[in-house]
């Protein structure tokens, strides 16, 4: 046999071999399905995904596949973990499901998001989703009485008719809460729903997008203390019977960020006088009025597993904290400009008459005629740039610099046990 003949096979043979071995590295790397079964089970079971008990279902790793439920009545808990497909799939799929929750993860780089169809029940929070062809969260057919809040939905790009958040034929009775929506100037519509009725969409933030909301069809659906910013147009675009853009007092309407009227009274629309965070002027939009327009953002903090606490602010808020005595956060705007901050506290973490102090000196804070024995409705104003604000209950004068004192310290340990994590 000639030298050539030799060399030429052992080409042959080593490409053969690099062959096998590209093959076998595609076969491993390719998207495939995960299924959690109706019998609890994993399949396949060396997926990234671990239970002990068949009710909660945790990511160990990054996920490179979709997921498919096919159980009802469990957590699916990303810890944290990226679950990432390559463009033309569902991250994950339920169809005919009930009270699945699906949290904590990032999810990129799929056609839609989650999809959730003829299914309730469900809550779908705290995931950040991101990189997709069509749809952050599709509720297509019949999903009803869901609870989406908490998410983050950006980079909607593809050559559809983008939306962050669809509420399909016949879903209804849904809650669409603290979500914020970023289209990136690509988005069709930030929520968009199509002949679903009675739906609650409050407390998100809308931006950059043709349409913050966009309803055709359908009625009964309440849109209030949502953020409104950057988005073409009105902001909204309704096509549904009996919609309702605020949801009156104390609640109040949304923040848009074209509204121009102004807040020196509030007699045309309530019973009190002086400035409280609301427009005096209602703002019309697309054939329905937002009788409560907002003068600032509308933020909801958690003070505790139970209680909430809610601002109407016109300048940014960082770094919330309470601490069982005091509410602490730091307010950030342009230098040298008067702000106002409007805050909702409940009576059960702070039940007295309050005093507010602006890095550590003392303001002068309206207790609203709207406060109930619930909730209390405080306004106060502040110049800016970056502030630290503290409520506390109001004490006798010798006691308020010791309690002063103790609340802030608390606060810094809070906030350094928090960051150190």
């Amino acid at each position: 046999m000639s030298k050539k003949l030799v060399c030429l096979l052992i080409w042959v043979f080593v490409l053969i071999g690099f062959l096998g071995l590209a093959f076998r590295v595609k076969r491993v790397e390719a998207a495939g399905t995960i299924y959690i079964r109706a019998d609890g089970s994993i399949d396949p079971p060396d997926a990234s995904i671990t239970t002990v008990d068949n009710v909660t279902y945790t990511f160990t790793a990054n996920i490179n596949d979709s997921i498919v439920v096919e159980r009802d009545n469990i957590v699916v808990d990303g810890a944290g973990y990226t679950l990432q497909g390559t463009g033309s799939e569902i991250g994950i799929y339920l169809l005919f499901r009930s009270n699945v929750t699906i949290k904590n993860m990032e999810i990129k780089n799929f056609w839609a998001g989650i999809q959730p169809s003829f299914s309730s029940n469900n809550r779908i929070s705290g995931n950040n989703i991101t990189a997709l062809d069509y749809c952050g969260i599709l509720m297509d057919l019949y999903a009803s009485n869901n609870t989406i809040s908490g998410n983050s939905i950006t980079a909607l790009g593809g050559t559809h008719e983008r939306n962050g958040i669809y509420l399909g034929e016949n879903s209804g009775n849904n809650i669409i809460s603290g979500n914020c929506i970023d289209g990136s100037s690509s988005a069709y519509a930030g929520i968009m729903g199509e002949g679903s009725s009675n739906n609650i969409i409050s407390g998100n933030t809308l931006k950059w997008s043709a349409n913050g909301i966009y309803l055709d069809g359908g009625s009964n659906n309440r849109i209030y203390n949502n953020n409104f910013i950057n988005n073409a147009g009105d902001g909204c675009h309704l096509e549904a019977f009996n919609t309702k853009l605020d949801a009156g007092c104390p609640l109040g309407g949304n923040y848009w960020d074209i509204y121009n009227g102004a807040d020196l009274f509030s007699g045309l629309f309530q019973n009190e006088t002086g400035s409280d965070g609301i427009g005096d002027t209602a703002y019309f939009v697309d054939g329905f009025w937002d009788n409560y327009p907002l003068m600032g953002m509308f933020s909801e903090f958690v003070a505790t597993s139970e209680h909430r606490v809610q601002t109407i602010c016109n300048s940014s808020i960082s770094d919330f904290q309470y601490n069982g005595t005091a509410i602490c956060f730091n307010v950030t705007g342009e230098t040298d400009t008067t702000s106002f901050c409007r805050i909702c506290i409940p009576r059960a973490l702070m039940n007295e008459t309050y005093q507010v102090l602006v890095n550590g000196t003392e303001v002068q804070c309206n207790l609203l005629p709207c406060s109930s024995s619930t909730h209390s409705y405080l306004y106060f104003t502040y110049n800016l740039s970056t502030q630290e604000v503290i409520i506390i209950p109001e004490f006798p004068s010798f006691l308020i610099l010791p309690i002063f004192m103790i609340a802030t310290l608390l606060a810094v340990i809070v906030y350094r046990r928090k960051h150190s994590m």
